[in-house]
């Protein structure tokens, strides 16, 4: 009996160790240490996302839409604090002031950005 014992703890240890090297146990371990530079990735791929949509797709040109990017980042960090009714009616101004300049689908997009702001900073606090 007291081999059988020693034999599955031995068992259970290896597999414990197995699983402590496995490549899939390693990637989980970065991704937990890292998830906040991981959602600023993810923010950063959203902008330059909406940027490169923006002058390619709606032929817009760089500087107005940089400024508006970052107009919109700035928006998330000063009101992130602030309850979802105010974030909703921010989305309602911005697109009502696309549809009124006629630029619809790119407020539409920079609104996009404002809420994936809104969610990182929420993420990571």
């Amino acid at each position: 009996m007291s081999e059988t014992e020693n034999q599955v703890k031995e068992e259970r240890i290896s597999i414990k160790e197995r699983r402590k090297k496995s490549p899939g146990a390693v990637v989980g371990m970065v991704v937990r240490e890292n998830k906040s530079m991981l959602v600023l990735f993810g923010v950063i791929v959203a902008v330059l996302l909406v940027i490169l949509v923006s002058m390619i797709t709606l032929q817009m040109s760089v500087v107005p839409v940089c400024v508006i990017v970052v107009i919109e980042a700035a928006l998330a960090v000063c009101l992130h604090d602030v309850p979802i009714w105010l974030h909703g009616l921010v989305i309602i101004a911005q697109i009502i002031a696309g549809v009124l300049c006629g630029a619809t689908v790119f407020m539409v997009l920079c609104a996009l950005i404002y809420v994936v702001g809104i969610l990182a900073l929420r993420f990571i606090h």
